[in-house]
């Protein structure tokens, strides 16, 4: 029996399709090349690969330098004397020994400040003077308009004529001025009583009604009680000055009393009818001498010289 083996066809790889090509296949096995791999795999050819150009050089740079970045003109500056770099604020340059002040030489700013010391002290002094002579020559026409007095004719030449002494006139006592601020508190008290009179009448309607209104009440027992607060401001001012430290002092105890009143009559509870009528019978009895309090006030205001405004208080029978 025979047996027809199969020739084992040769696998044509691209390094036998290159031998073919060139001539230099024999038909023989092709021998394991020593850069093969263990697998039988050729190794791949290698590609040139083209050289990188070198760097251009830079002009100006040495190898070891590098490009600075940042602007340098903002952190240094050149000495005026040797062009050396310097940090700003440096005051000494340590290679000529320049001082410095802001980057200007020292000689040199001695200079420019020497130089604007002159010029302000010319520039001020002939100001100065330009203005005294205008004064001068503006005060100079007013005293020449006056008349002088001629000389007097005598029929006599060994009279000599005086001049009559000229009567002195008595003042008499002065009244001393009067401060600003007791002017102010002058007018402003009659104010203070005009508007508690008004309460008044409003206190007195309020007990008059056929129901009693503990709430109106109360809300014009409060505005009373702030207007006396002013009035003790007030009062305390006058007390500042001579001329009304007496009536300042009446006002006071007057306008405290007012404020203490109110303060014992809001204590009660709106609830409680009989407290307010009773706070508002007694407030009325007492604001019941605001007349005679504004006619003290305007009596004192007119021996010191202070007009006072109309008032709207009854005057006093």
């Amino acid at each position: 029996m025979t047996v027809n083996v199969a020739k084992p066809t040769r696998r044509r790889t691209p390094t036998t399709m290159a031998a073919t090509a060139l001539g230099l296949d024999n038909g023989s096995e092709p021998r394991a090349s020593p850069h093969q791999t263990t697998v039988g795999r050729p190794e791949p050819l290698a590609v040139p690969v083209p050289a990188r150009p070198a760097p251009a050089f830079t002009p100006g740079l040495s190898a070891g330098e590098s490009m600075s970045i940042g602007e340098i003109d903002q952190t240094i500056f050149d000495c005026p004397t040797c062009s050396r770099p310097l940090a700003l604020g440096a005051r000494r340059c340590p290679g000529c020994a320049t001082l410095l002040v802001n980057g200007v030489a020292l000689s040199k700013a001695s200079a420019f400040v020497a130089a604007g010391l002159v010029v302000g002290l010319v520039v001020g002094g002939v100001g100065g003077a330009l203005f005294g002579l205008s004064q001068a020559a503006a005060a100079a026409p007013v005293a020449s308009g006056l008349p002088s007095p001629g000389p007097v004719a005598s029929s006599d030449p060994s009279v000599t004529v005086s001049a009559a002494p000229s009567p002195s006139i008595d003042p008499g006592p002065s009244t001393p001025a009067v401060p600003p601020f007791a002017r102010a508190s002058l007018v402003q008290t009659v104010g203070t009583n005009d508007r508690l009179t008004a309460a008044k009448a409003g206190l007195a309607s309020a007990l008059a009604a056929t129901t009693f209104d503990a709430s109106e009440v109360a809300r014009i027992l409060r505005s009373i009680s702030a207007d006396s607060i002013q009035g003790e401001h007030l009062a305390t001012r006058l007390s500042g000055w001579t001329g009304s430290a007496d009536i300042g002092g009446r006002l006071h105890d007057f306008y405290g009393t007012i404020h203490d009143t109110a303060s014992d009559g809001l204590v009660a509870s709106v609830r409680n009818t009989a407290a307010y009528q009773r706070a508002a019978t007694a407030m009325v009895s007492l604001l019941a001498e605001i007349p005679n309090v504004d006619a003290a006030v305007r009596m004192a205001a007119t021996t010191a010289g202070v007009p006072m405004p109309e008032s709207a208080s009854p005057p006093v029978p």
